[in-house]
């Protein structure tokens, strides 16, 4: 039995040996340097694209910036040209009110002598809106 079990390893070692090992096929050298390549090559073009991207969106920015100011300086123009539209009104609605001119088409900003005569009559426990008061009480 000794000898059996001898014979049987040595059989197994042989066998062991003597079996071919499958190799894996391994990438030629010259298909790695070419994917190498190509990966270098697209990464310049993306660098190249990123910073024609970062130098327009900074022109964009400084544009957007300069387009803002000048807005700023059209609201700060425009704010001032309705103000004084505004007290050309009140002044023109006092003097037809003063007149006795019908002023009820004309939108009135709530200030001004009408306005404070109102808020006077509503705190003496008058019961009027102001359009009423303004057009048929304040005369």
């Amino acid at each position: 039995m000794k000898h059996i079990t001898l014979l049987f390893v040595a059989c197994f070692f042989v066998g062991i040996i003597a079996t071919p090992i499958k190799k894996t096929k391994s990438v030629p050298v010259d298909e790695v340097e070419l994917m190498l390549q190509k990966i270098s090559e697209n990464l310049e073009m993306a660098s190249v694209a990123t910073a024609q991207a970062k130098a327009m969106g900074e022109k964009m920015v400084a544009e957007k910036v300069e387009e803002k100011a000048q807005l700023k300086e059209a609201v700060a123009i425009a704010e001032n040209k309705v103000d004084v539209m505004t007290k050309k009104v009140e002044v023109f609605s006092a003097k037809m009110i003063g007149a006795g001119l019908d002023t009820s088409e004309v939108p009135l900003k709530l200030s001004g002598k009408a306005y404070d005569a109102w808020l006077n009559y509503v705190e003496e426990g008058g019961k009027e809106d102001f359009e009423y008061f303004r057009l048929y009480i304040f005369n």
